[in-house]
This record gives structure tokens, C-alpha cells and sequence, in this order.
């Protein structure tokens, strides 16, 4: 998987605003639908950012989403840590990734 840390991170910022997406199993998980899921959610939610990886082993259900949290501090290795995301932003970044389904793919 792509390392947990943001390299492209605003300097000073404080708020998360980069996130990891894993696909569920199937057609999910393909190149393609991988590259749409972050164009539809970016284009939904301006100025944060959405990185699709599908190396990890496949699951049943719906896709989830991991808040990227670790940025680089201020020392060289260190980790400077981000506030965690509202409620509200994770339902609503939720309910899109509900709404999501790559092109193609029929979901009962």
C-alpha cells in the first residue's frame, strides 16, 4: 500500500485533508475504476484530496475510507499529526462513496 503519509500536504496545515479509499472485491479494484472513484469524490469535495489503492487483500461490502493523519514534521523522519476529520465530512464522503459505482459494473 501507498505509505500513510501525505507528502503533498498544505505546510501548517492542521485538518485532514488527504485520504486513502480501498475498494471492495471484484471490478472495484480494477485500474480504471480506481482512477474514477478519485475523480468523482474530488470533483464532490474540492481541496481534499483522494488516493485509491486496491493492494490489499479483497473484502465484501463497500468501499472504505482511511483519513490520512500522519504528515511529515518538522525533523527529518518525524511525524507531525493532523486533526482528525469531522463526523459530517466522513458521512458525507460516506454517503458518495455509496452512490459511487464504476462504469459498467451492475451492483444488486
Amino acid at each position: 500500500m501507498n505509505s500513510a503519509i501525505d507528502l503533498s500536504e498544505r505546510p501548517g496545515a492542521t485538518e485532514v485533508s488527504s485520504f486513502v479509499i480501498l475498494p471492495p472485491s471484484g471490478a472495484f479494484r480494477a485500474g480504471e475504476a480506481l482512477r474514477a472513484i478519485e475523480a468523482f469524490l474530488t470533483e464532490r469535495f474540492p481541496g481534499l484530496a483522494f488516493y485509491a489503492n486496491a493492494d490489499i487483500p479483497p473484502f465484501d461490502g463497500d468501499y472504505k475510507l482511511v483519513p490520512i493523519v500522519g504528515v511529515p514534521g518538522d525533523e527529518p523522519d518525524s511525524i507531525r499529526m493532523l486533526n482528525s476529520p469531522s463526523d459530517a465530512l466522513l458521512l458525507a464522503i460516506g454517503a458518495a462513496l455509496k452512490l459511487f459505482r464504476p462504469a459498467g459494473l451492475v451492483v444488486n
